[in-house]
C-alpha cells in the first residue's frame, strides 16, 4: 500500500510557496489553477487536474534552473 504524497511537497516543488491554488469545473471536467513563487520568480499552470499539470510545473522549475 502506498501513501499519497501531494506533488507540491516533493522535490523540487517543495522549495516553492503556493500563492494560489483553485479547483473549478468546466463541462464536468475538474480543472486546477496553481501559482507558486520562489526568490522573486513565479511559475503557474492551469488545466486538467492530473499529473501532467504538475509535470508542466516541474519543467518550468527546471527551465529556470533552480
Amino acid at each position: 500500500m502506498s501513501v499519497y504524497s501531494p506533488p507540491w511537497i516533493q522535490k523540487p516543488l517543495d522549495e516553492w510557496s503556493i500563492v494560489g491554488m483553485n479547483h473549478y469545473t468546466i463541462n464536468g471536467e475538474r480543472r486546477l489553477f496553481v501559482a507558486m513563487t520562489k526568490d522573486g520568480r513565479c511559475i503557474q499552470e492551469e488545466g486538467r487536474d492530473d499529473m501532467y499539470l504538475w509535470n508542466r510545473l516541474l519543467h518550468q522549475v527546471w527551465a529556470i534552473g533552480t
